[in-house]
């Protein structure tokens, strides 16, 4: 697929898992960044259509990160991935800064994200095609 995915977390181990997980699915622009401060540079560079951010970030606040992304690309659709005990005032706050879609990160069950980005691809598309 043609999409350009960006990838931000930390995680050693999930980001790497994530990355294979949509290779898997025949994704090929996949970029990996491990820090929020340096997303943003990235992010104006690479013209991501769907960003994956985690919700827990070492460096920076994922919330300014995700308002940062939805206010310098408004095209680009954000996934936020949530841990599994996340307050309803957090998530909601999330969807405030522009967030498309939060949700659990479940590492052994990668199905709800895989529908989110489908979803969110699939309105990506729709509008490319109107615009050209």
């Amino acid at each position: 697929m043609q999409d350009k995915i960006l990838i931000i977390d930390a995680h050693p181990v999930y980001a790497d898992k994530l990355i294979a997980f949509l290779k898997g699915l025949t994704f090929k622009k996949i970029t990996l960044i491990r820090s929020g401060i340096e997303s943003i540079k990235k992010i104006q560079q690479e013209k991501p259509d769907l960003v994956i951010l985690s919700a827990m970030l070492p460096d920076t606040d994922s919330q300014i990160i995700c308002q940062k992304i939805t206010s310098l690309r408004p095209s680009t659709k954000v996934i936020v991935q949530i841990g599994l005990f996340t307050d309803e005032n957090t998530i909601a706050q999330f969807k405030t800064n522009g967030a498309n879609a939060v949700i659990a990160r479940k590492e052994k069950n990668l199905l709800p994200l895989q529908k989110n980005i489908e979803k969110l691809l699939k309105i990506i598309s729709s509008k490319k095609k109107k615009d050209s």
